[in-house]
């Protein structure tokens, strides 16, 4: 009887370990999904700020691969998040009251808007864009 209950816990264990990096995983691939559909327009599929809408734009959109130069590894999610959501928006995006897509991600997963609340989808994002830095240069 003790062998099966110390069974059980050593499985409990296990899935206790491999459950977040199974969830992380998945947070990224949907975050690619999202980047792809919201953002490689501007920054490029590969996030050099090379999409196909950069060269009309004003502002060249950043090299999102070295954020972690500015911002440190891992990123400050509430920090990259207000670049995403318009509260710290880059001019391309639009003005403070409407960015193009800080709203729409908002409502599409959850979490609120605020100091403190960056939403799921704009986390997914996020955890993309850590995978992507350029570690030759962002190792902090």
């Amino acid at each position: 009887m003790k062998l099966k209950v110390l069974k059980l816990l050593a499985v409990g264990v296990l899935l206790a370990i491999v459950q977040p990096a199974i969830s992380a995983a998945d947070d990224v691939a949907d975050g690619h999904r999202y980047f792809v559909r919201y953002c490689a327009s501007c920054h490029g599929t590969d996030g050099l700020g090379d999409g196909p809408v950069a060269k009309t734009l004003v502002t060249p959109p950043a090299n999102l691969r070295k954020l972690g130069d500015k911002y440190g590894m891992p990123l400050r999610a509430h920090k990259i998040a207000e670049f995403i959501d318009g509260r710290d928006t880059p001019r391309a995006h639009g003005n403070h009251e409407m960015p193009v897509w800080g709203e729409k991600l908002y409502e599409m997963g959850a979490g609120e808007r605020g100091e403190y609340g960056i939403g799921e989808v704009i986390g997914k994002i996020i955890a993309y864009l850590n995978t992507i830095q350029d570690r030759r240069t962002a190792m902090r």
